[in-house]
């Protein structure tokens, strides 16, 4: 009931306004058209009020067609169209309403509006010249026309409009700070400086008039009256965070780095400096540590800074995380991002991030632990399902690997890297379960997506040498890692493991020697091998000494390693 009652007093209030314009046009309808009309743009009214502004506009339009002179009805059709952007309809309606009845305030910004939204800002500055010329008491239509002259790009014009206002109204800080933006725009520093000059003459406790200003000074060589204005502001506003970052500024382009950081310190330090800032300013460092890496403990300063004044904002602990990975601390990072997930951190960035920790630690139970949460908030995010499966097939829990990992490969979209990581973990797993025909399908399809996988290239050849099929194959392959990733100890060894498994013990030797020498010789696995290829060719004293070294090196050797020495001894 109340929503009808309003359309039916915004009709009359409509139809009023207009019925200036029409003149003896209106009398042209008689009673029963003009209830028609009437009741026709009662229900348009209403149409749009709902939201259904397709029905809307064809009543209003119905309106039109029945009385071509009303106004009131031109206005609603030309906002309907506005709301649903179509400007160009809108501007042929909002310019009839406007020329209907042009001492209508409402028909006229309306008119003005749409011709911003075609790019005729002139044509909408004219507008607005025309009600200051009929309203020179409203300030609202000098701050629009401004508004139009600078959209068109007019800055000289803008500023005229704004000065026109103060003429009327009387001068106000803001406005002096838009006209010396606008001078800037203008390349006139020297004018924009004097018109913020003559506005701090007379409100001296103006700090964004004076914040600017200083900055004018700064950027006209003025250094020594930008910084007398930066001191000023600490006086009349010492808690303002701003100008320790301005002073910051100042001092870094002066060369003074201590004093610089000094007053970003201060600035960081400030509770009321909004955290958004800050990290902003923290993001030009992490770019700028890999080049210049004199600034990360600067850095990590700031950082810790931010987690001081924000301990309860998760995002400032994720980004001191960040500045910790960059800095090869791992386990402070991991630290920092469980501070960000426990205070509420719902941003997949923190988990995913956690989860890259655990693997670079080997922490597995941590990694299947952070994983099944992960899971739990982002069951759509393929990275997570092969962190999980990569835990479960470290703890040797290869059935649910293959499950978590089968689902995980078919989430991956436009990330072949991640997809070649899924298919080769899964030949893993498969050939643990002893399922090698499922294994060999996984490493070939990691392949088709990219032969010159090298990690790929070894493991697939690895596994094949271990079942002693294929061998011609497992050697291409094996030989083809080598040669794209030189001088890795691991596949080193593969490679001589195939020589030694096809019987080419020479050849065994040297490629297995050579891993040694590139750190296989911390390797369990590698020192067994070289121990059964010396055993291989007669060298009984040798083989014992690197079997020896094997067993005491850890746990990859093999489940015959005992036997071997036994036999020997």
């Amino acid at each position: 009931q109340v929503a009808c009652v309003f359309i039916f007093t915004l009709f009359i209030s409509w139809n009023a306004a207009a019925s200036g314009s029409k003149g003896k046009d209106k009398d042209q309808l008689n009673s029963s058209q003009r209830a028609d009309v009437t009741y026709v743009f009662f229900n348009a009214n209403k149409e749009k009020i709902l939201g259904n502004l397709n029905t809307a506009a064809e009543l209003f339009a119905e309106v039109i067609r029945k009385d071509p002179k009303n106004a009131a009805a031109m206005y609603e059709l030309s906002r309907v169209y506005s709301d649903q952007k179509k400007y160009a309809d809108a501007l042929y309606f909002s310019k009839n309403a406007y020329k209907l009845s042009p001492q209508n305030v409402w028909y006229a910004m309306n008119y003005a509006e749409v011709l911003q939204h075609n790019d005729r800002y002139k044509e909408s500055a004219e507008v607005y010249e025309e009600l200051i010329h009929d309203h020179p008491e409203e300030m609202n239509y000098y701050q629009e026309l401004a508004n139009a002259w600078i959209y068109a790009g007019d800055y000289g014009e803008g500023i005229k409009a704004y000065s026109r206002m103060e003429e009327q109204f009387g001068k106000t800080g803001d406005v002096a700070v838009i006209k010396a933006r606008l001078y800037q725009q203008l390349k006139k520093t020297e004018k924009a400086i004097a018109e913020l000059e003559e506005w701090v003459a007379m409100d001296s406790s103006d700090v964004q008039a004076y914040g600017m200003l200083a900055e004018l000074y700064q950027s006209a060589g003025k250094k020594q009256q930008a910084l007398d204005i930066y001191q000023h502001i600490l006086r009349i506003d010492p808690e303002n965070a701003f100008v320790h970052l301005s002073l910051a500024d100042y001092y870094r382009t002066a060369g003074e780095k201590e004093k610089s950081v000094s007053e970003l310190k201060l600035a960081f330090q400030n509770k009321s400096l909004d955290i958004e800032t800050k990290i902003s300013i923290l993001g030009s460092y992490y770019a700028l540590v890999e080049t210049y890496p004199e600034l990360k403990d600067q850095a990590i300063e700031m950082c810790k800074l931010l987690v001081q004044s924000h301990p309860n904002d998760p995002r400032s602990h994720a980004v001191y995380a960040d500045f910790l990975i960059q800095d090869k601390k791992l386990e402070e990072a991991r630290n920092q991002y469980r501070q960000a997930k426990q205070l509420g951190s719902k941003e997949y960035s923190v988990h995913s991030q956690i989860l890259y920790i655990d693997s670079q630690l080997q922490d597995i139970d941590a990694m299947l632990s952070d994983s099944e949460e992960a899971l739990s908030l982002f069951p759509d995010q393929p990275f997570i399902y092969f962190f999980n499966g990569l835990a479960k097939h470290q703890k040797k829990r290869d059935a649910d690997a293959a499950s978590v990992l089968s689902g995980g490969v078919k989430m991956v979209v436009d990330n072949v890297p991640l997809e070649i990581q899924f298919y080769s973990t899964l030949g893993e797993v498969y050939h643990e379960l002893k399922d090698y025909e499922k294994s060999d399908q996984n490493y070939e399809r990691a392949l088709a997506l990219d032969g010159k996988d090298a990690s790929t290239l070894n493991n697939y050849a690895y596994f094949l040498s271990l079942r002693k099929i294929k061998l011609d194959k497992a050697e291409e392959l094996s030989k083809r890692s080598n040669e794209l990733e030189p001088n890795q100890a691991s596949y080193e060894d593969t490679y001589g493991w195939i020589m030694f498994t096809m019987g080419k013990m020479q050849e065994a030797k040297e490629w297995i020697g050579k891993s040694l020498q590139h750190g296989g010789d911390k390797s369990a696995a590698v020192l067994e091998h070289y121990g059964d290829v010396l055993n291989s060719i007669g060298d009984k004293s040798g083989a014992l000494d690197y079997w020896k070294r094997a067993k005491e090196a850890g746990d990859e050797a093999s489940p015959e390693l005992d036997q071997k020495l036994q036999q020997v001894k």
